[in-house]
């Protein structure tokens, strides 16, 4: 089978539960709770978080296999794994196994004690599912399937749930700001690319320039400082479709 078996299995990859949670009933239709759309709640910093979410799983669905569209009967989508998250956050589910049977309503949570400081930044989460399905003449079939287009920003005010596709360019602040000596910018790219970064002073003169081998997800480029003068520069990303620009302040 082909990758993307449903929507659903991408939209399980953002189960991530409590094994006490009741599913909301004002939902009906198949999908996930909050939606992309809506997305997860902002998180304080020092703060428990727990968020609930819905999951209503689809009994059938339409797939390519081997180039031919047919209708399976969905036996069931596991969550196998959640990885990378920041350290405090943490998954569980109410179905046993984080086994989501087909026709199934059940519920999840993402969860922290507590976010720290220590995790300020973007946190690119991965998430493992395999999917079975009932495919009629052509048998039992199984997938597994990597998401990898949510992350976790974490500030020191809030952290929040997010998501990218192949045509996101997103650059972050610079953390910390005023940056002493060190500091890490991080910028979001939906795709492989070659990005260029620069940073200038406020008359314009480029004091560095690299240019990076960026990754899909979350990228994080190193500054050192220690060589700047106090004083406020930008620094930029270009990837030869868009120029993104930001402000830093370097104090020694």
């Amino acid at each position: 089978m082909k990758k993307t078996i449903l929507t659903l299995s991408l939209a399980i990859a953002t189960i991530f539960a409590s094994g006490q949670c009741t599913p909301d009933p004002q939902f009906t239709l198949p999908g996930i709770y909050p939606d992309s759309s809506i997305g997860m709640p902002d998180a304080i910093v020092g703060q428990p978080y727990n968020e609930i979410i819905t999951i209503i799983v689809s009994t059938d669905t339409t797939v390519d296999f081997n180039g031919l569209p047919i209708s399976v009967t969905i036996l069931e989508i596991e969550l196998t794994d959640v990885d990378s998250l920041p350290p405090s956050f943490s998954y569980d589910c109410l179905a046993p196994n984080c086994i989501f049977p087909g026709g199934s309503t059940t519920c999840a949570v993402l969860s922290s004690t507590s976010p720290t400081a220590s995790e300020i930044g973007l946190h690119q989460i991965f998430m493992y599912t395999h999917t079975t399905v009932d495919a009629g003449l052509f048998g039992q079939q199984t997938q597994n399937d990597t998401i990898d287009y949510y992350y976790i920003n974490v500030t020191n005010t809030t952290s929040t749930v997010n998501q990218f596709n192949d045509f996101t360019f997103k650059l972050k602040d610079i953390y910390p700001n005023p940056a002493h000596n060190t500091a890490k910018i991080q910028f979001i790219s939906g795709v492989i690319s070659t990005v260029e970064f620069n940073i200038y002073n406020l008359l314009g003169e480029e004091v560095e320039s690299r240019v990076i081998s960026s990754t899909r997800g979350v990228n994080t480029i190193n500054v050192n400082t220690t060589s700047y003068s106090e004083g406020i520069y930008l620094y930029s990303i270009n990837n030869g479709k868009e120029v993104l620009t930001k402000r830093m302040i370097v104090k020694n």
